[in-house]
């Protein structure tokens, strides 16, 4: 069975790697991602994997946890329609039967992505539970996504990977081991790109696409697959070597879009971490 709509494979390989794009998927009724079966995957996840946030944070804020109770985080999956708060269950593929789902959808997706990037590395899985109205701050993630809605209803605003949207010395620091949240402008709200999002509806965000997502009047799930390849991994070496560079007088360069790629300083980050330079 497939779960990534055939059809919608094409306009998403001629979109990969630089374009949101919308998919359709089949599922919104998979047992795995219904909010029982997520409170139960809460349970067996490492607690540390598994995370309870503030709903009502504002872009440029931060992803705060709740910590006003003691309530446990099955708990506030099963009542999630009042508890105003948006629950992450990372790096999901660590339980077997949803490293079996997410398998099975990068086959899926595979074909599509290869001649563009090769094939799909350091694949994840990250499931989020929402109250209704919700906001995920303005923030990026250095990864591939697509994000299948599952339940609910979600705005979902995505803007292009380079500044005034994502400033470099933020992209730079996130290597060097700080956050990935960004500093918010009331101006981006005009600059958003919209993908109003139903059960049903999958969005392909692009590496480092920085984005904020608003929950709508209902409780939301949502799965995101994200994955890596050698050029964003390459991407990622230099923004890590960048301020090393800039310390010893050195050019850094631009951040290259694909398919332009930063090989030189790539190589350069690996024989620096070799050296314990970084």
């Amino acid at each position: 069975m497939s779960f990534v709509a055939p059809s919608s494979l094409g306009p998403f390989a001629s979109a990969y790697p630089l374009s949101p794009t919308m998919l359709q998927h089949s599922l919104t009724d998979h047992p795995l991602l219904s909010f029982e079966a997520l409170a139960k995957a809460s349970i067996d996840l490492p607690p540390q994997f598994v995370e309870r946030r503030i709903g009502n944070a504002p872009n440029g804020g931060e992803f705060a946890m709740d910590r006003s109770d003691d309530a446990d985080v099955a708990t506030v999956i099963r009542s999630i329609q009042t508890s105003g708060n948006w629950i992450m269950l990372r790096f999901v593929e660590q339980l077997p039967a949803y490293r079996e789902l997410l398998a099975r959808l990068m086959d899926q997706i595979g074909p599509a992505i290869s001649p563009a990037t090769g094939p799909g590395l350091t694949v994840r899985g990250f499931i989020f539970v929402s109250a209704p109205g919700t906001l995920t701050p303005f923030h990026f993630d250095c990864e591939y996504n697509i994000l299948f809605q599952i339940a609910g209803d979600k705005q979902f605003a995505t803007y292009r990977p380079m500044a005034p949207w994502l400033p470099i010395d933020r992209h730079e620091a996130y290597y060097g081991g700080g956050d990935n949240m960004l500093p918010w402008n009331d101006a981006y709200e005009a600059d958003a790109d919209i993908h109003p999002m139903q059960p049903g509806d999958g969005l392909f965000i692009p590496y480092a696409s920085p984005h904020w997502v608003r929950a709508g009047a209902e409780p939301s799930i949502s799965l995101s697959i994200t994955w890596q390849s050698q050029w964003s991994q390459a991407l990622g070496d230099a923004m890590q070597i960048n301020p090393l560079l800039r310390r010893w007088g050195l050019p850094t360069g631009d951040v290259p879009i694909w398919p332009k790629a930063a090989k030189w300083r790539s190589i350069g980050c690996r024989v620096a971490r070799k050296a314990g330079l970084l």
